[in-house]
Parts: structure tokens; sequence; C-alpha cells
């Protein structure tokens, strides 16, 4: 992990060896070149287990070069201003954070590359009650997430029919932490029993549901998949295409992470590299591609086994290098040539994947249980379905569920 000092130190050894006095514009580079491999090290340090954000969030404003992008820094402060301090009313595990943290690098990253960067998205994490009970009704459903306030979104109580659009009932609390309350009899959102779930979505797309369990309701079909290792290459562009990159004596910087959504699973590779000797060009950028889909109705509820792995190191010989990936993270090789695309080689891996329809996954089930969420009615009658749900499954919890 690196701190404000060590991060400080970085930049101005990187500064050192490329700078040209006497040139601006070569000074402007330096300071880019140098801002961006801030950010590359923040992010493999961010992916460490249990890694403090915000510690190294600060390094990064700490150390950020002089003539560095103000735009940047502020938009890092401001991350680090409106992430949950302790003791916020906040559902979500720390890995949330995270992960949003380690969005936000990326896209700090090609902002200062004019690599299209996308705005932050609102994005949901957990919710309390976890699924609803039609024999046992809360009051409330509390939905964690972040940047709710960002973007518009939808809440939408959901049937076999159509919808209902509610969001003009829920009570924005934070932008992490909306409220919906139902008021039977009243003229606020009301449950019956034709709800299927609750859900929230940003451009018509369903981002989270809450699932509605009626009495009918069974659980989904859950089963473990086998993912086949792929390959993924990737050759960076140029920070500066006047300084040609060598890459003969280059400090390479990588980071690889297996994230998925709905059906798909997505490998995203990411490089910057810099050379320690001639013009003292360099090379940044990432590149994402889809490595695995389930069937078209399924939805991937987990990834068994590690989702990030990064390297560090100095080349000195002109020859391709090649090495391993750490042994709990899902490369299994990286692959670094000394001309042409970089590349990963994933490890083979397993999913969990659950049917879509009118249903409750037994993730979803097994949390809701845990926290009292369901009747002993709902409890006798579904308890029995388990039986038929690979013990891999039942062992899980939701992704981003708190600790």
């Amino acid at each position: 992990m690196y701190g404000a000092r060590a991060l400080a130190l970085t930049i101005a050894m990187l500064c050192g060896a490329v700078s040209v006095p006497g040139s601006s514009r070569r000074v402007a580079d330096d300071t880019l070149i140098a801002s961006v491999v801030l950010l590359e090290r923040a992010v493999n340090s961010i992916d460490q287990p249990r890694a403090d954000y915000a510690q190294i969030l600060r390094g990064v404003a700490a150390a950020w070069p002089a003539g560095g992008r103000n735009d940047v820094k502020a938009d890092l402060e401001t991350f680090l201003t409106r992430a949950p301090g302790a003791g916020a009313d906040f559902k979500c595990s720390p890995e949330f954070v995270r992960y949003r943290a380690r969005k936000e690098l990326l896209r700090l990253k090609d902002v200062l590359l004019d690599s299209a960067p996308q705005p932050a998205h609102p994005e949901m994490c957990y919710a309390t009650p976890f699924a609803i009970d039609m024999s046992r009704p809360p009051a409330s459903v509390e939905i964690y997430g972040y940047d709710f306030d960002r973007e518009e979104f939808q809440v939408l109580l959901m049937d076999d029919f159509g919808f209902a659009d509610i969001t003009s009932s829920v009570v924005q609390r934070s932008h992490y932490h909306l409220s919906v309350s139902f008021r039977p009899g009243g003229n606020g959102p009301q449950l019956s029993s034709k709800s299927q779930r609750l859900a929230v979505t940003l451009s018509h797309i369903i981002q989270h549901a809450v699932p509605v369990i009626q009495s009918d309701t069974l659980l989904c079909d859950s089963r473990v998949e086998d993912v086949k290792g792929r390959t993924v290459e990737y050759d960076p562009p140029a920070i500066d295409r006047a300084r040609p990159f060598d890459g003969s004596s280059a400090e390479i910087i990588a980071n690889a992470t297996l994230d998925y959504a709905s059906n798909g699973i997505d490998a995203t590779l990411c490089l910057t590299a810099v050379d320690r000797g001639g013009a003292g060009g360099a090379i940044s950028g990432c590149a994402a591609q889809m490595i695995y889909t389930s069937g078209a109705e399924r939805v991937i509820e987990q990834m068994l086994g590690g989702l990030h792995d990064d390297v560090t190191y100095l080349r000195t010989a002109k020859t391709s290098s090649s090495m391993p990936g750490l042994k709990t993270g899902p490369v299994d090789r990286w692959t670094f040539p000394l001309k042409g695309p970089a590349a990963i080689r994933t490890r083979k891996t397993r999913v969990v994947s659950t049917a879509v329809g009118n249903c409750i996954s037994p993730i979803a089930y097994l949390e809701a249980k845990a926290h009292g969420a369901l009747s002993p009615e709902t409890i006798k009658r579904l308890d029995p379905l388990l039986k038929r749900v690979p013990a891999t499954v039942k062992a899980l919890r939701p992704r981003f569920a708190p600790d």
C-alpha cells in the first residue's frame, strides 16, 4: 500500500527521471505521466484485501503533482467527502466502497488520458429487508447504494401485468440511502397479492430488485457453472505521441479485474508503462472484454474465486516478459512483449447463476431468513426446497452484504 510520503517520492523520482529543463511542453507531459502513474499505483493498492481506500485516496491527493489537473484532484477529494463515514446509516460491506473507489480512480485516469471518461452512475448494493415476505410485510424497505443524487432513477413496484412508478414516494435520506414506506389503505405505495418485486431502475434498466415472496413463490433454480480460461490482449496508446515508447527498459504497472452484471462476465486489463531510458515515453489505458455469458434467462449472482490481480516490475532486458499471476487472483499468466499487445490468461473459475422469474434466489432467501424478515410459515414452506440447492450456493451471501 502506498502512503502519501511514498507516493510523493514516486512522483519526484518519475518527474526527475524524464524532465528536460527549458521545455514547458516536456514538463507538462512529465506531469501528466506522473499523474497517470500515481492513479495506476493507487488502483493496484486498492485491490489488496482489506485495503484502506480512504488512506490510499488521501495519499494520492497529498502526492498530486503541483502542475497536475486540479479538477481531477478535486474529484478525488469530493469522493472522500461523500463516502459514508464510521457510524453512518450504511448497510453495505466495506468492499462496496472500495469497489466504487477503484471505479473512480480508473474514471479519473480516463479523464487525464482523454479516453471517453464515463460519469459515475447510481448503483445499489443492499436492501433491508433483502426480500419482502407478504405474510410478514415490512413497513418500509431501506435501499443502500451510491450516487443516487447523480442521475435520475426510478423505483418501480412490479407485478405480472406491469408496474407502478412509486419514485415520488421515495424518501432520499442521503446520496447512499433511499427509503420506501408502505401505507396499507393509504395514499402511498401498497403491496398486494400480485406484487413480484421492488425494482430500482436507471435509464429503464433494472439495476437491482427486491423480491416479493407470495404464498406460491418458490426458490429459483441456482447452479454452479464452470468458466474456462480466456486470453485478453491490449496494446495501450502512447500518452505523448511525440515521445516514442521503447519499452526495453520500462517500469510496468498493470492490473486485471473480473466483474459481472446480468448474465455476463467482463475482464478488464489496465496497464501503464514508462520508459526509464531513451525518450522517456509512456503508454497507458484499459480494455474490457466479455469472457463469459450464462443463459439468457439467468443472472450471475457470485463468482467463486478472486476478482483482482496486479503486477509492478522494472524490465531491464530487450525481451518479452512473462510471469504467473497471484494464486488467489483471476490471472493465470501475464505476458508483456517488447512490441505488440500485452496479455493475460485468466484462470478457470466457477460462477453461481440463478434463473430469472417469479421466484426467489436461494441466496436472497437465506439472507432474508438470517435477518428475521420471514414468517415461520414461509420458512416452513421453503426450507425443504433447499435440499435441491447445491451446498456451495447455500454457503454464499449476496455480493456487498454487510460483514
